[in-house]
């Protein structure tokens, strides 16, 4: 049976749960792995046959501005890093045909830090994962929304095989909320509305009624998940007793079970002592109750709206408009002109304006004409999933199929594997912590090597110092650097290689900054290159310097001194650079040899270099080159990368980080 994995993560409702779980129920042809990045509840019903991964949970702050551990005894960095892993060790154990992900990119960008290097891992393995993006109809505008589009394209044409928007397109498209759809190269499909469908008929008893005689008008009150909307339900209580007398009725309410304790409790109060209205958390059958009702009151979230589609109820619904989002407002205002439901104004909103507005609701004709918007969004995902996986898939350029497992890899290499881990076995009972740092040179644009060794650092989740040539840094190259960035921040030291990379002797090696120029020269051209770095990446820019070749002279120095630089970087010499204050931390190894020409060196030789300067040396530097690397280069780097992370004395930094440890004055000798 073919496999399919579905990520979703739910920080502020029930909603993107509730759509996804229905999703997946549909896909009945498959082994289908649930990974579940929020707090999954008790009361909500798993489909048995669906295997469920739950990570660990991450909500959003009270103010849903930022993200914390929902297990309060540990920090959120250590939850993250543990969700990573587990997602990277469950992909590798299931090896699905096709992974879902619900929402990302188009949102959940704080959670980039666990896609991406999924997604870059599927990528070097050439195409045995189709990656599919689940979409709801109407996206939410960002402050920066012409950046936050530019990187959702970039992401989408990278990584992703098919976007499913799980709207009816004669109701809502996506570029009636995403401006750059033309830009997305991968393929778009509209699945209809993912809608629960309503039972035929009533064939159990429901939980909660009141007591009052049936017959009497049921109204349902629900605010989704909980976070929000209590002052829907406080007015909907209030306007209940002003109405009581005049209509009769019965009130059934869900607060959702992320409402607060403190907010259900003031709930539970003004509910005492009106017996004809229930109030509780939530209920497995809440589409019964929709068609049972009335009358329903509720948020404008798309689920409940759909169920109000599927049930044919009369409704009232309150759009949520908290930080500028205009999602539900969208929704209602379209639900509206269809005849569908009667918005409430948020700003009029007390218990007069409802009551005035449900006695209007409730004294109208129950007959609505049947829906024509498409709700088989679910059984549609199922069909296009299907035709997906039967679809050949070319292979990305460079990829290497460097993630096949190791008897695949042992064929390539069969010696080098043996050596490293012999070698590290025998350091082992040590204890003692291996720093190692990776430096890559000469970025200026948008190479697709440059982009493949992100997308294999990123995979294993190894921080990368990149070296960036300020004077020939282009718009498409800065794009690349910040959108790696987003990722994880943690992850990137973005740092300064020379000025222009342009050779100055006209006799001897090659040098940027070297004795025919002198310290007024050098300082001009380095303090240009510095400003434009701190201009463009305010926060990120760290102020290592690494020359062009990875020579410079004394003058060089006392520019770093003057400008401020903490580091200098470039090829280990005999005797480390001191008397400045900056520190100095060079590479030591690196992959290729240059004598005639760039040519890599065997993984043997670079595997015994290695092994020999973990015994000899503080910290190891290994030194890349995008724009030389090829796919065997990429191949052997990935696999490098894998075996040392395997070993829990091996460490790997940024520059800053190195800062932290006590072992970054390079090139002192163990003693």
């Amino acid at each position: 049976m073919k496999k399919v994995m579905f990520y979703c993560q739910h920080v502020l409702g029930m909603g993107h749960l509730v759509r996804s779980l229905e999703i997946v129920q549909a896909l009945n042809e498959y082994e289908v792995y649930f990974l579940n990045g929020g707090e999954l509840l008790p009361e909500v019903q798993i489909p048995p046959a669906i295997h469920v991964i739950n990570l660990p949970p991450i909500k959003s702050d009270s103010e849903f501005e930022g993200l914390q551990s929902a297990d309060s005894t540990l920090p959120l960095e250590e939850i993250k890093r543990a969700r990573l892993n587990l997602i990277l060790l469950e992909f590798d154990r299931i090896q699905p045909e096709v992974l879902i992900l619900e929402l990302f990119p188009f949102g959940r960008k704080r959670f980039a830090f666990e896609l991406v290097p999924l997604l870059a891992r599927i990528r070097l393995l050439g195409g045995k994962t189709k990656v599919v993006c689940s979409l709801r109809d109407i996206l939410v505008s960002k402050s920066d929304q012409t950046r936050h589009e530019e990187w959702v394209v970039a992401l989408m044409n990278r990584y992703f095989d098919l976007l499913l928007v799980h709207s009816d397109p004669t109701f809502q498209t996506l570029d009636e909320t995403f401006s750059q759809t033309q830009a997305l190269a991968c393929d778009i499909q509209y699945t209809g509305f993912v809608a629960q469908m309503a039972p035929p008929s009533q064939t159990e008893p429901l939980e909660y009624i009141p007591n009052d005689p049936e017959g009497t008008p049921l109204i349902v009150v629900s605010i989704g998940g909980g976070r929000v909307g209590y002052e829907l339900v406080e007015c909907a209580v209030k306007a209940s007793g002003q109405l009581r007398s005049s209509l009769p009725h019965r009130m059934v309410i869900f607060t959702g079970p992320y409402m607060s304790e403190k907010e259900y409790s003031n709930l539970q109060q003004l509910v005492r002592g009106k017996p004809h209205i229930v109030l509780q958390r939530y209920t497995n059958q809440f589409l019964s109750y929709m068609n049972s009702a009335d009358l329903s009151i509720s948020m404008a979230g798309y689920n409940t709206c759909m169920n109000i589609v599927s049930t044919g109820v009369r409704a009232l619904v309150l759009p949520f408009m908290g930080r500028g989002n205009e999602e539900q407002l969208i929704r209602t205002r379209k639900l509206e002109e269809q005849g569908k439901v009667i918005g409430l104004d948020p700003p009029k909103l007390d218990s007069d304006y409802l009551m005035r507005k449900i006695e209007e609701r409730l004294r109208t004709s129950s007959c609505l004409q049947e829906s024509s918007i498409d709700i088989q969004g679910a059984e549609n995902t199922s069909i296009l999933i299907k035709e997906l996986i039967h679809t050949e898939k070319p292979p990305a350029p460079l990829a290497t199929r460097s993630h096949e497992p190791r008897s695949s890899t042992e064929r390539i290499y069969p010696s080098w594997k043996r050596i490293l881990q012999e070698g590290l076995e025998s350091l082992a009972d040590t204890q003692e912590i291996i720093p190692i740092f990776l430096r890559d040179d000469d970025i200026d644009e948008d190479e697709e090597s440059l982009r493949h060794l992100l997308d294999i650092t990123l995979s294993r989740n190894a921080p990368m110092n990149l070296q960036i040539i300020p004077e020939k840094l282009t718009e498409a190259g800065i794009r690349v650097l910040k959108d790696f960035n987003r990722v994880n921040p943690d992850l990137v030291s973005l740092n300064q290689h020379g000025w222009t990379h342009i050779n100055h002797e006209k006799e001897g090696r090659k040098c940027e900054f070297g004795p025919s120029r002198n310290f007024q020269e050098q300082l001009e051209d380095i303090s240009k290159g510095k400003a434009i770095l701190e201009t463009i990446f305010p926060m990120r820019f760290f102020p290592v310097f690494t020359p062009p070749w990875n020579r410079c002279t004394t003058d060089t120095f006392k520019v770093l001194d003057e400008l401020g630089f903490h580091l200098l970087s470039k090829d280990l010499g005999k005797q480390p650079i001191t008397g400045y204050s900056f520190n100095e931390i060079s590479t030591s190894l690196d992959l290729y040899a240059w004598k005639g020409g760039a040519k890599m060196k065997t993984p043997e030789d670079i595997v015994q270099l290695l092994l020999r300067q973990i015994q000899e040396l503080n910290v190891i530097g290994i030194l890349l080159h995008h724009k030389v690397m090829d796919a065997t280069a990429f191949a052997f780097l990935d696999q490098l990368l894998a075996e040392l992370q395997q070993w829990p004395n091996v460490e790997f930094h940024t520059f800053q980080t190195l800062l932290q440890t006590e072992k970054y004055l390079l090139p002192a000798q163990k003693t």
